[in-house]
């Protein structure tokens, strides 16, 4: 039986991987950033009772490597993903040594760790399609420029180079996936993806009237998160260890999500939409984000099987449906649309 060691499993793609990886047989530990008894009712919500009893729970902090040192001596793992600390680019300009001490050094410890308890596992690292920037060619693989705008983008950077550092130094197996958006019904209500489908739903059961966008035009390369956990575990599949960018090779702009998550509930965007004009610049998203995952399709086998327009509709179906989390968490099937 294969072991993995999750930090960031109570977090969307931990979640899912999490309970990919125990429908194929493995031995499964997270790493928990709060005690139990805080964790527990959330994490509860979205894993059956036996699976909570299945999975070994250790807390601790990327700011704290003994913490780190005891999560992976307790696991043993075979393989590692770590997929935890901050996730808001734009946050990061508010907490910029925040993002630094838990994205960059936080990796930093993870695989020193990694390097002393457990070297010969098979580590990926979650990085972020935010190392591009404002990209020097669209769309974007893995040789394209690097070239960060955010606190965030450069903490990830600095990070990735530590994954070749100690790839390259100390012979460790370390994929590393250049993630893009990528949107399920977890997430949280800060996201986009989130909001736009709450919105859709309470005007659809009369318990709104509007949705406020401030601008409609920005673009995203929107993937589904089932999808691209099933890539991260592929990527430690593989005979040897690489970058791979995870999108979905497409671009859509806000408004095409707006559009196809109003259209989901039978209803015409243009009749409940308001816009207040452009964002902050702070909170502008770059324009031209668009991965080119071929060499994770060609290398890896790796296939997407949601279409941005089935996950949309999926988000605005849960909400609509008031779906509990725990049927939300489920990674395997793709959910047939009403």
């Amino acid at each position: 039986m294969k072991r993995a060691a999750i930090t960031g499993i109570a977090g969307q793609d931990g979640t899912y991987l999490a309970r990919f990886l125990l429908s194929r047989g493995y031995a499964v530990h997270g790493m928990l950033q709060f005690p139990w008894d805080r964790e527990e009712p959330g994490l509860r919500r979205r894993y059956a009772p036996e699976m909570i009893s299945t999975i070994g729970w250790q807390n601790g902090s990327l700011e704290d490597p003994f913490s780190l040192v005891r999560f992976l001596k307790a696991a043993q793992p075979d393989e590692i993903y770590h997929l935890a600390g901050l996730t808001d680019s734009r946050q990061s300009f508010m907490v910029p040594e925040e993002s630094v001490l838990a994205i960059t050094l936080g990796t930093l410890r993870l695989l020193e760790a990694a390097r002393e308890i457990c070297p010969k596992a098979r580590i990926f690292m979650a990085s972020s399609a935010e190392v591009f920037g404002v990209p020097a060619e669209t769309p974007q693989d893995e040789h394209t420029t690097r070239q960060p705008v955010t606190p965030y983008g450069i903490a990830k950077l600095a990070a990735d180079h530590f994954a070749r550092l100690h790839r390259e130094k100390y012979g460790q197996f370390i994929s590393v996936g250049i993630l893009y958006n990528h949107e399920s019904p977890l997430r949280p209500p800060n996201y986009l993806s989130c909001r736009v489908a709450r919105a859709v739903a309470a005007i659809r059961q009369g318990k709104a009237r509007e949705l406020e966008l401030s601008d409609m035009t920005p673009q995203r390369d929107w993937g589904d998160a089932r999808d691209f956990v099933r890539g991260f575990w592929q990527s430690l599949q593989a005979e040897s260890s690489g970058e791979y960018v995870f999108a979905s090779g497409r671009s859509h702009t806000v408004a095409d999500l707006v559009e196809t998550a109003f259209q989901a509930a039978g209803l015409d965007y243009r009749e409940f939409v308001k816009t207040t004009g452009r964002a902050p610049a702070a909170t502008q998203v770059s324009a031209g984000l668009c991965g080119n995952p071929a060499k994770a399709m060609t290398t890896l086998g790796w296939k997407p099987e949601w279409s941005f327009t089935d996950t949309i509709r999926d988000l605005v179906q849960a909400e609509l449906e008031s779906r509990p989390e725990i049927d939300r968490a489920d990674p395997l099937p793709i959910r047939k649309q009403p």
